[in-house]
């Protein structure tokens, strides 16, 4: 089916039909958009392409496509085939866009929250206004400072055209206009620290208050320099979340203020080189580079050990050698239909939440498009498909009163954090293949049947690796949990804004009845808490997780103790082995020496004046001797090398002092000193008072 994609809407044409419009020619030829061919298939007609270059004498720039295109699928449109899309650090084929809307589509249950994800292609006659911004920010009434007038011009120009996804019209009924929405939450598959300054400054409302938005970016500028970490591999944010602008307004605007949180997570991913990583690349420097701003993935050791390269032991992770589908065929067959790959490595993983106000909402984390999005792999898909649906239908749907049902920034901040956070939990997912504390259990029994049939250093080595693990997943677990039980327990304060400590946002709780546990046992259901608060119920899934995990190093522990206990029982019987193995060459060495000294051909004994018994005095004499002499080493050697090594430190720290005190006397003597600090020092001591 062939079909043409106005800038107003969707409509079909027959391929013989002519397709420069009125109203598409003037979006044509203003917007380079996108190339006048896709995969072979030229999308203008001639006639409408020389009849629009006739009428313009300037370049045809083909917005309209048309495609062959699967029924339900979305159109691709080729953003970087246009100037102003390919030199932007951010374009619209870098996100995606999902709104919260009251929908009535159930008729069995009336009105519901649904979330569905915006298609790129209607972004198109907002895209008309992309430039409203940059042309209309007032930075005079923002600020007075230069410098600041100009940077902020510069991150209009850059992110300026993120404002026309904004909204400020609030859905209150089914019956409302389609671009009315409760929320809009967009997802931004890359984490450069650039991009925080530009979405606050692109999605805000410059039009009330605009020395607000002003403050509040230098409070996130600050915020970002005094939270950003350097390592080995690459830049990383603390656990962490503020308000920003506060101090601004009554105390009926704080849900508008804007809100920055940072937390890391676990994520699996592939052994060996992942799959391209199409949007963590800087688009101005071509590579990941130290001087780009991107936070890039790391193992769980990178993560613990900052300044040291761990690409030698990545092998050893768990993840990595422990592989329980390979001899278990219904287990690989689930993985093989679950995750379409194997998970065979662990990563920390970064998750942005920047809260705009409350209707608007951005979240950045790595690049997941190599992963499923159904089953609901991907970070973003987890989010629409798991979390919000269990929030909406465990608190908001339980409403006595549908015109309480709202879904604001401030609950959606929840919905993203059980999505990240229990990504790997079985807490938050309960048909999940392989999760966590499973991989672990596991391949701490296979451990555990190593240890009856052969104790080893190998063992112990290898549940030392276990026990690293479990603490850095469980020193993990407690920043997220202590994040969240910041988020939950204070309320929004009025702080210092030069004050740098962890702010807390309260969830609007109200008198709500959830649902019964039968009914909510669903595959998107997010846990079987019975908590009506949606941060009370993520806070208890991680204490659920953390006691499991923290249960699994308990056990590592004890296996760690059996095991060195009976390696060094079978160390104490090879002991006693060598011992009586080493008495027997201390006895007989010297006499071996002794007779074939003795033995020479230059003389035989037998032919000298003495008798045997010089042979006999000789041999046990020195088989004494080196006796005692081993034993003497064995039980005073350590002591008196450590003297010897004291005694030659001290010497040299001796003669080192001499030196220098009469290097400081011969400066002092030709003049060359004229610091009195270094001339009080040299003072001699009297009365024992420097």
């Amino acid at each position: 089916m062939s079909s043409l994609i106005s800038l107003h809407g969707w409509r079909t044409e027959t391929s013989q039909e002519v397709v420069a419009q009125a109203d598409a020619s003037r979006w044509l030829d203003q917007d380079p958009c996108l190339s006048s061919n896709y995969g072979g298939c030229d999308l203008l007609s001639s006639q409408a392409r020389r009849a629009r270059q006739e009428e313009r004498n300037t370049p045809c720039l083909c917005i309209l496509r048309r495609m062959d295109f699967a029924k339900g699928t979305e159109p691709v449109f080729d953003w970087h085939s246009d100037p102003y899309w390919r030199n932007r650090r951010l374009s619209p084929a870098q996100i995606q866009i999902h709104d919260v809307r009251l929908e009535g589509w159930r008729q069995d249950v009336g009105s519901m929250l649904e979330m569905r994800e915006v298609l790129l292609s209607t972004l198109l006659p907002e895209l008309e206004e992309r430039d409203r911004l940059s042309n209309t920010i007032p930075i005079d009434d923002a600020t007075k400072v230069r410098n600041e007038q100009v940077q902020f011009q510069s991150l209009a120009n850059e992110f300026g055209w993120m404002n026309v996804l904004r909204s400020d019209k609030v859905q209150t009924t089914i019956h409302d206009a389609k671009d009315l929405r409760k929320c809009r939450w967009i997802h931004i598959s890359s984490k450069f620290s650039d991009y925080l300054c530009g979405c606050l400054l692109g999605l805000s409302d410059w039009g009330k208050h605009p020395h607000r938005t002003a403050a509040a970016l230098q409070q996130l500028e600050h915020l970002i320099n005094q939270q950003e970490r350097f390592s080995k591999h690459g830049r990383y944010f603390a656990p962490f979340f503020q308000h920003l602008g506060e101090g601004f307004g009554d105390e009926e605007e704080k849900e508008d203020t804007p809100m920055l949180l940072s937390v890391p997570f676990l994520d699996w991913t592939l052994d060996g080189e992942t799959p391209p990583l199409r949007f963590q690349v800087d688009p101005r420097e071509g590579f990941a580079s130290s001087r780009s701003s991107s936070h890039l993935l790391r193992s769980i050791l990178q993560h613990f050990y900052r300044l040291e390269d761990t690409s030698d032991r990545e092998s050893q992770q768990v993840f990595t050698k422990h592989k329980p589908w390979t001899t278990d065929r219904n287990l690989d067959l689930k993985v093989r239909r679950w995750y379409g790959h194997y998970p065979t490595s662990l990563n920390v993983d970064e998750l942005w939440i920047l809260v705009i106000d409350a209707r608007h909402v951005v979240t950045f984390s790595s690049n997941q498009s190599w992963k499923s999005r159904w089953p609901p792999l991907q970070l973003s898909a987890r989010i629409m498909e798991v979390s919000f649906r269990g929030i909406r239908n465990s608190l908001i749907n339980t409403s006595n009163k549908h015109n309480e049902q709202d879904y604001t920034s401030s609950t959606h901040v929840i919905a993203a954090l059980n999505g990240a956070l229990g990504m790997l939990h079985r807490s938050f997912w309960t048909d999940i293949t392989l999760c966590l504390s499973d991989r672990y259990a596991s391949y701490l029994g296979h451990l555990q049947y190593r240890l009856h049939r052969n104790p080893s250093t190998k063992l112990v080595m290898d549940l030392l690796q276990v026990q690293e693990e479990l603490n850095i997943i469980i020193s993990i677990m407690e920043q997220q949990m202590e994040l969240v039980s910041n988020l939950q327990g204070h309320p929004r304060p009025i702080h210092n804004k030069t004050q740098s400590h962890n702010t807390a946002q309260p969830y609007n709780q109200r008198p709500l009845r959830s649902i019964p546990i039968s009914d909510i046992a669903t595959y998107r259901q997010v846990s079987f808490s019975r908590l009506s608060d949606p941060t009370a119920q993520l806070l208890e899934n991680l204490q659920r997780e953390y006691a499991d995990l923290v249960d699994l190093r308990e056990n590592s522990n004890a296996l760690i103790n059996r095991t060195i206990q009976l390696v060094n029982i079978r160390l104490e019987d090879h002991g006693k082995a060598i011992l009586v193995f080493t008495m027997v060459t201390i006895i007989f060495l010297p006499l071996s020496f002794i007779s074939s000294f003795f033995g020479m051909n230059f003389s035989d004994i037998r032919d000298m004046n003495q008798t045997q018994r010089l042979f006999w005095i000789v041999a046990g004499s020195l088989t004494v001797g080196t006796v005692a002499f081993s034993a003497f080493l064995a039980f005073y050697g350590g002591a008196i090398v450590e003297r010897f090594v004291t005694w030659r430190e001290n010497r040299s720290r001796k003669i080192k002092k001499r030196m220098a005190v009469r290097k400081r006397a011969m400066d002092v003597q030709q003049g060359q000193i004229r610091n009195f600090e270094v001339l009080d020092a040299l003072r001699p001591k009297m009365n024992g008072i420097p």
